[in-house]
């Protein structure tokens, strides 16, 4: 009897063991958080307006699809979704709102900022400038007194470039004279568009405020790319032993020293 009985125990351990294991395998899997860069977000709404410089989306759950340029995919909590984008850093993301109804081509693009989530009421609403100047007119807006309102939507969100700005050491042969050397790549990204940027590039020997300019663009993607040219060697050294970037609106300055191999 105290062999049947030990048996019969073991028998009913293993039993709920190997229902726990199936109820662990069958329960979802938690929610992720993605990597801000090369991820988008996703929200569906049952409608929408366009009202007082804001985006609003109605009928919106608490969670949104997020794909990943690696190919992954899953979901996250909306709160979730804006603390990622939306940084102190980065405070602006770009969306892309289709609504049903427009053909492909037709949908408007914003400048997104200062995310609202209520869920109680199921509502999420951004700041919104329009980039594409696309029309609001069109059987997928309704006026409504001064708002735009539309039907079922979905809202592809992208958040902005980190801010960087660097200077790479490379060395290469001078434009202006191939049997030289030059020095410095200057990158950047995540910079406001059209704006620039500038730095010094000082001289020896003294250091007395000669020196080269830096000017330079950064393009309509928020980029720079661009060679500096500085000189590497002359009779008396290192011609431009470093060079310093100033502050933009997101970045802080930086300063780089010639590489070794400029001698």
């Amino acid at each position: 009897m105290l062999r049947s009985g030990v048996a019969g125990r073991l028998s009913v351990a293993w039993l709920v063991a190997i229902v726990a294991s199936w109820l662990v395998a069958a329960s979802p899997a938690p929610a992720q958080t993605p990597p801000r860069d090369g991820t988008v977000f996703v929200h569906s709404a049952k409608s929408g307006k366009l009202a007082g410089g804001r985006l609003t989306l109605l009928g919106v759950g608490s969670r949104v699809t997020w794909i990943h340029e690696s190919g992954r995919s899953g979901v996250t909590a909306v709160t979730q979704m804006h603390q990622v984008v939306f940084t102190r850093t980065t405070p602006r993301a770009i969306g892309t709102l289709h609504v049903a109804g427009m053909r492909g081509g037709d949908e408007l693009t914003f400048k997104l900022s200062q995310p609202h989530y209520d869920g109680k009421r199921h509502t999420i609403s951004y700041k919104a400038t329009l980039l594409n100047k696309k029309s609001l007119r069109g059987r997928a807006f309704r006026a409504a007194g001064t708002a735009r309102t539309f039907g079922p939507a979905s809202l592809t969100i992208q958040g902005a470039p980190q801010p960087m700005v660097g200077v790479q050491q490379t060395t290469y042969p001078c434009p202006s004279d191939s049997t030289t050397t030059c020095w410095g790549t200057l990158s950047a990204s995540g910079l406001p568009p059209g704006s620039f940027l500038s730095g010094f590039a000082p001289q020896v020997p003294g250091n007395t405020g000669q020196g080269l300019d830096i000017d330079v663009k950064v393009d309509a993607y928020g980029n720079v790319n661009t060679q500096l040219d500085l000189l590497c060697n002359n009779p008396y050294g290192v011609t431009n032993p470093n060079v310093g970037i100033n502050a933009t609106s997101v970045t802080p300055s930086t300063s780089v020293s010639a590489p070794g191999s400029c001698g």
